[in-house]
């Protein structure tokens, strides 16, 4: 899905439309490297020429993981999300340090016990 960008003319706020449409207009000379744009989901103005549409296309289609959780997940949401990670990850590495020299044990155990009935 292409990002959408507003324009100003100087006279009205035109938009939303793509980064396509906006490359088409200034190779059609109806808007200049000077023109105002925004992108539709940012209040923050800037100079077209400061806009690297490539790269804003290029982090719609293919987001980061972070870009992702931050989009559709609140603060606090995934803080608990990281903090049920960290237990949880806590948890295992401790079940594993204990269980681990058990389960050697067992299964040495389990190895002599097959020697002595051969």
């Amino acid at each position: 899905m292409a990002r959408k960008f507003y324009y100003d003319t100087g006279e009205e706020k035109v938009g939303p439309i793509t980064g396509h449409d906006l490359l088409r207009l200034r190779a059609e000379g109806r808007i200049a490297d000077d023109t105002w744009v925004r992108r539709a989901d940012s209040a923050t103005w800037r100079h077209l020429s400061e806009v690297d549409l490539q790269k804003e296309e290029e982090e719609e289609t293919n987001p980061s993981l972070w870009r992702l959780l931050t989009r559709h997940t609140s603060w606090s949401g995934l803080l608990l999300f990281v903090a049920v990670v960290i237990v949880l990850g806590t948890l295992f590495v401790g079940l594993v340090s204990v269980a681990g020299p058990l389960l050697l044990i067992f299964l040495i155990i389990w190895l002599l016990s097959r020697l002595v009935k051969s």
